[in-house]
């Protein structure tokens, strides 16, 4: 995987705490890598950071500034290939947030030495802390690195450095067509000369995150395809790009756009969709080249979770204004909480439109609305005896409300439980609960999923001991969780999931991991 996305499918860099001093500052990153049409490689770091996680210092104009200081390290095996450290600046601010944490200093302002690219330098009226960003480029030779970035808070010496390490790759095959990493966007704007931001003749700013709250309107990104004319000559091609269900793979047709273009060294892709009525839900954005006999070349996609809680809602509320419950079987439902707990069982099985308003089902919700919810459920999964589905599938539930179920989760609410009603009883099953060098485990494999996959494997881990809560390490399943490091984490060697699924640099800390990855890739 190229793209690093970390946050959400990415990384937070450091824990929660805007006004505790001592902590670290609260940073958001993602990379990207691209190739010169002459055939250069370079590989481009975004940071965002949060400005209320930072402390200010006083100007001499009256205003306050914070400062972020950033060092990077690329190695190559054992030999460091490039280096860098630098300031990103956040806006100026006032001084009417009483929570602001803000540090006042007697030199006069100094301007700062700074090629990084930072938010507006101009003073933010509201005396907010926005959020605010760097972005750099590295001219690095085509290949795989370690990376390790530091992020300091620069006025505040009592806030912990926060350190990530990972891996990377820059460049691609110079033998095939190649899509390259896909670069987010906040916005773009025909650019007037060249900087760090910009690419094919525009600026671009980037967004950092694979999460789209309800307030985000687009999704814009920037990509490029390389080697065309080796494979197609002079010939034209064609790229369609569109937004697919994470879950079903099932194409949006109200997304998805082509374009026909002639083959070159580096063609630039700078697409987006309005997203204002995407549901909520988890969806690929998939970029395809395809030959003038309709053959799909290569293709590549990037995810990223939509929260839009209006229009899930709306388009609920409409597809239930017509449901007739008279005369079923969920009419005698009595029970407001029974009814909650129903249609609580159903998230394994339901598709994220449904599971958005599953998740939000409260005390309060109307008791007809819950009922037409719950039979409309059954209907679609078995039109001719929804009766029947239902009480097959809570047959099952109950199954595993007793067998993984704890003091304060039912069984469908933990991982093993969602797993085993989303794709049923495992073909095997392998419990290690007394191996002292590790957390007790269980390795599930499937020999064959429901859509088609084969022999895909489940590995859950205890990391709290002794409360039958075994959470979802790792799957080699399509959509699961994927974790490279999962034997690290199992075996204590990492405290938390790593901050890249790509950095497996760790070595295995003993001969029960060996025959862990043994039973891992052979259950038995």
């Amino acid at each position: 995987m190229r793209i690093k996305r970390f946050i959400l499918t990415g990384l937070l860099l450091s824990s929660m705490g805007a006004f505790t001093q001592t902590k670290s500052p609260e940073a958001y990153l993602s990379t990207a890598s691209f190739v010169t049409p002459s055939g250069n490689t370079y590989f481009e770091t975004y940071i965002t950071i949060s400005g209320s996680t930072i402390v200010y210092e006083k100007k001499a104009d009256g205003k306050y500034e914070g400062k972020v200081k950033i060092s990077i390290e690329f190695k190559e095996g054992d030999s460091v290939k490039k280096s860098d450290t630098y300031n990103i600046l956040s806006p100026f601010v006032g001084d009417t947030n009483k929570k602001m944490a803000l540090k006042e200093v007697k030199v006069p302002a100094q301007p700062d030495k700074d090629d990084s690219i930072s938010s507006k330098r101009t003073t933010d009226s509201a005396n907010r802390r926005p959020d605010f960003s760097g972005v750099k480029r590295y001219w690095l030779s085509k290949g795989d690195y370690s990376v390790q970035i530091k992020i300091e808070d620069v006025n505040n010496p009592l806030a912990k450095v926060v350190s990530v390490k990972g891996k990377v790759s820059v460049g691609y095959s110079s033998d095939s067509i190649a899509i390259s990493d896909a670069e987010l966007l906040m916005s773009y704007s025909p650019a007037e000369s060249s900087s760090a931001i910009s690419k094919s003749g525009y600026n671009m700013i980037p967004y950092v995150y694979s999460f789209y709250p309800e307030e985000m309107k687009t999704l814009s990104f920037y990509t490029e395809i390389y080697n065309t004319p080796k494979i197609l000559q002079a010939s034209k091609f064609v790229v369609k790009y569109y937004l697919q269900s994470a879950e079903s793979q099932v194409v949006l047709s109200d997304y998805t756009k082509v374009a026909v273009h002639t083959a070159d060294t580096v063609v630039p892709i700078l697409g987006g969709f309005n997203i204002e009525k995407l549901h909520t839900g988890r969806y690929d954005l998939v970029v395809d080249v395809i030959d003038k006999d309709n053959k799909v070349l290569t293709s590549r996609s990037f995810g990223f979770i939509r929260n839009n809680p209006a229009v899930t809602m709306a388009s609920v509320d409409k597809n239930l204004t017509n449901v007739n419950i008279a005369g079923t079987f969920v009419e005698s439902i009595k029970n407001m909480d029974s009814l909650r707990d129903y249609i609580s069982s159903l998230g394994p099985i339901a598709h994220s439109d449904d599971r958005y308003f599953i998740n939000s089902i409260s005390q309060g919700s109307d008791e007809n609305m819950l009922k037409r919810f719950f039979y409309n459920f059954w209907v679609a999964h078995n039109p001719t005896d929804p009766k029947k589905a239902w009480d097959d599938y809570h047959a099952q539930v109950l199954l595993v409300n007793r067998k993984f179920g704890t003091s304060y989760k039912k069984g469908y609410q933990t991982d093993r439980g969602r797993v085993y009603l989303q794709y049923g009883s495992p073909s095997q099953r392998d419990q290690e609960t007394i191996n002292a060098d590790s957390y007790p485990y269980e390795i599930w494999e499937y020999y064959k999923l429901a859509d088609g996959e084969s022999d895909k494997k489940f590995i859950f881990y205890e990391p709290a001991l002794a409360t039958n809560d075994f959470v979802l390490l790792h799957s080699t399943a399509k959509g699961e969780v994927q974790n490279r490091q999962w034997q690290q984490v199992l075996f204590g060697q990492l405290l938390m999931p790593p901050t890249s699924v790509d950095d497996n640099t760790l070595p295995m800390p003993n001969q029960n991991a060996t025959n862990t990855q043994d039973l891992f890739n052979n259950p038995r």
